[in-house]
């Protein structure tokens, strides 16, 4: 090659790195026990879904959800289950627990369109309920971001009531998570399922009619 940089050589921590290929065999494990745990929750969450009646644009999804998985969020692998599921250009009804490498797991309501004046009303008033859970509610310029810090969320509780109705005021959704690290014993013991279920209940007062 003529005209460009000339590589750098390997250090040898990168080429210690190279040679080990335990990381590969312990994310195969992981993604594939982590694969299982999201289709039990898609599954037990489709029985939930069947025994209520929710505050939702027309069309979602509440039968098949969607499991998908890939290798770039901000450069790390990442495994997700939507159930239920609607996301267009003018409104999202969306259930989705999100494994994300490095981050931990977390469960996120994404609710906008037709409705989103009734779900902000409704958060609202269970500020208190959602204090005890730890849920954060997003404040970045759209859904999809997934830091967890301070420019991206606020924490739902009723001291930050104020600050909350002025960030959503002009805010096109609303999106409330709860996060589960890798060191709490749900995600050591494999029982990301039951508190996806448990989580998705706790916010279910939001969207029912």
């Amino acid at each position: 090659m003529t005209g460009g940089i000339s590589p750098k050589p390997l250090t040898p921590e990168e080429l210690r790195v190279l040679e080990d290929v335990r990381p590969f065999r312990i994310r195969e494990k992981v993604i594939g026990s982590l694969q299982t745990n999201f289709d039990d929750l898609r599954r037990r969450l489709v029985g939930h879904l069947q025994h209520g009646s929710y505050l939702a644009p027309p069309g979602v999804d509440y039968l098949h959800g969607k499991i998908g998985q890939g290798e770039h969020l901000d450069g790390l692998p990442y495994l997700f289950v939507d159930m239920p599921r609607f996301i267009t250009q003018e409104s999202s009804f969306t259930y989705r627990t999100l494994f994300w490498w490095g981050d931990g797991v977390s469960f996120s309501f994404i609710l906008s369109g037709p409705h989103l004046s009734h779900y902000r009303e409704r958060l609202m008033e269970s500020l208190a309920i959602l204090e005890a859970l730890d849920v954060y509610v997003s404040v970045g310029e759209n859904p999809w971001e997934w830091q967890r810090d301070r420019s991206n969320t606020i924490k739902a509780e009723p001291r930050n009531a104020n600050q909350l109705a002025r960030a959503l005021r002009g805010q096109p959704y609303l999106k409330c998570s709860r996060f589960l690290g890798f060191g709490e014993p749900e995600f050591r013991e494999g029982r990301v399922d039951e508190v996806g279920l448990y989580t998705f209940q706790a916010f279910e007062p939001l969207v029912l009619i």
